[in-house]
Formats: C-alpha cells, sequence, structure tokens
C-alpha cells in the first residue's frame, strides 16, 4: 500500500459505516437555536452519567490528573489538544468539563453515521468542512465562539489508533485555529497504567488516566508559517514528554534521564 492510501485509510477509521454527507450552503456550525442548546445540555449530562462515569471510571478506571488546569477555561480563549487513542476519549474531555460548553471538531463524514451522528452533533460536535467556502464559514463562526471563552477541542492526531503507546505525529489544524485566533492551548494527555493486585489477573488492557497540562501561549515567528510549525512542534515535545514519563507503558526506544 503506498502511502497517500496509508495515510487515507487511517484517517478513515471508524467502527460504523456513515452515508455521505453534503453540508448546505448556510450550514450553521455553531448551533445557538435554544432548543437545540436545552437537547445538548441533557444529552450531555446523560453521557456524563453513562460514559464518563460508569464506562470510564468503573470499567476503564478512568482518573483525571490536573483537574485544576480546566479553570483557565473561563480566563482566556482556548484550543484544546489530546491524543486520540480511545473511541470515547474525545467525550470524556467534553464530559469532565460539563456544565461549562465544549465544542469538539470531527469529520465531517461522522454526520453520517446512523443515530451516533446526530448524537455527536447534539453533543457539540463540529464538522471539519471540505470545501473552501465552508472553511471561511467555519473559520469565521469559530472565531466568535472564541471570543465567548467557549473552548474547541481538536484531536491533531486526526485518525482514532486504539490504545497506541506515545503521542503521534500532529496534523496543523489545531494549532493554526489557535494562531489564527490569538488563542492558547490547553494539552489533555492520555496515559496508561498497569492493573495492581487481582485487577492484573483479570484486566487485559490498562487503566487510562486523563492528564490535563498546563496552558501553552502559541510561539510567535516572523510569519504564520512559521508560528504555526514552531507551536506545533513545542505541542508535541510537551506531550510526548509527560506521556513517556508519567505512562506505565512508554513508547519504543525511550530512555529515562
Amino acid at each position: 500500500m503506498d502511502k497517500n492510501n496509508q495515510n487515507r485509510v487511517e484517517h478513515d477509521y471508524q467502527t460504523i459505516s456513515a452515508k455521505p454527507v453534503e453540508l448546505k450552503k448556510d450550514y450553521n456550525f455553531f448551533n445557538h437555536n435554544p432548543f437545540f442548546k436545552m437537547l445538548s445540555f441533557f444529552v450531555v449530562l446523560l453521557i456524563k452519567i453513562f460514559v464518563f462515569f460508569i464506562y470510564g471510571k468503573v470499567f476503564r478506571g478512568l482518573k483525571i490528573r490536573g483537574k485544576k488546569n480546566f479553570k483557565h477555561l473561563k480566563k482566556d480563549r482556548f484550543i484544546l489538544v489530546s491524543n486520540h487513542m480511545h473511541v470515547m476519549d474525545a467525550v470524556w474531555i467534553g464530559a469532565a468539563i460539563f456544565p461549562k460548553k465544549i465544542y469538539v471538531t470531527m469529520l465531517q463524514s461522522n454526520l453520517g453515521l446512523p443515530v451516533v451522528g446526530k448524537i455527536l452533533r447534539v453533543a457539540g460536535g463540529i464538522p471539519i468542512p471540505e470545501t473552501k467556502d465552508h472553511m471561511i464559514r467555519f473559520l469565521g463562526e469559530l472565531k466568535t465562539e472564541l471570543s465567548k471563552k467557549t473552548p474547541v477541542l481538536v484531536m491533531p492526531e486526526a485518525a482514532i489508533k486504539p490504545y497506541h503507546v506515545g503521542i503521534r505525529k500532529f496534523l496543523s489544524g489545531a494549532f493554526r485555529f489557535a494562531v489564527d485566533t490569538d488563542s492558547k492551548i490547553l494539552p489533555i494527555v492520555y496515559i496508561y497504567k498497569k492493573p495492581k493486585g487481582l485487577f492484573k489477573y483479570i484486566k487485559k488492557k490498562p487503566w487510562l488516566e486523563m492528564h490535563v497540562l498546563d496552558p501553552i501561549t502559541p510561539i510567535i515567528g516572523q510569519t504564520s508559517k512559521e508560528s504555526l510549525t514552531l507551536t506545533k512542534d513545542y505541542v508535541h515535545s510537551v506531550m510526548s514528554k509527560h506521556f513517556n514519563t508519567y505512562s506505565d507503558l512508554k513508547e519504543d526506544g525511550y530512555e529515562e534521564k
């Protein structure tokens, strides 16, 4: 398989077949209809109970470290970034921040997932548009939302790779949003902890921890492209170092110093 096809297959990873989706010309990426917002509140509340507390904490052993850093979201504009290693990782972040509103960018094709697509949309999913005209509209609405201090979560690894050990290569989108909108970045790193005691005999997968790191201000270079690259590389290095320092499972070739 050639490199382009390999990237495409990885990026299109999904558990359910999605129907093709085409956005309307006047599509509202950030829906402010009061009935939609009310429905969204109750959907996320149910997600917090069943997906976060019951599935996440009870069955996956999910713990949150550095939760105090969520308080920064009240004070400034933020793009959140995280490694993408579980189908529920973005959902857990949104539930952890609830009742504060958060939006999560997702593939436009996710809207075509039966049932799940509608739930994701109502819960705060924002499709990343595939056309230039829609992208211009999207960026305008994004700047407006960030000006209201509504955080937006972007998964810079793009594709889900279940239980991947380490931080994979980042795409540029999240950091372009941060630089273009003068927003800070809040890195979130999922790490793995080996089960102990009786659990090490009955659990095949490691426990999960969500680590909320300190905010990062974008690095300003001579051009916007340089700013984007410097910021992306720096955030990646911070998240990689944190993962390999605190995770029981570490990247191949990593040596503790």
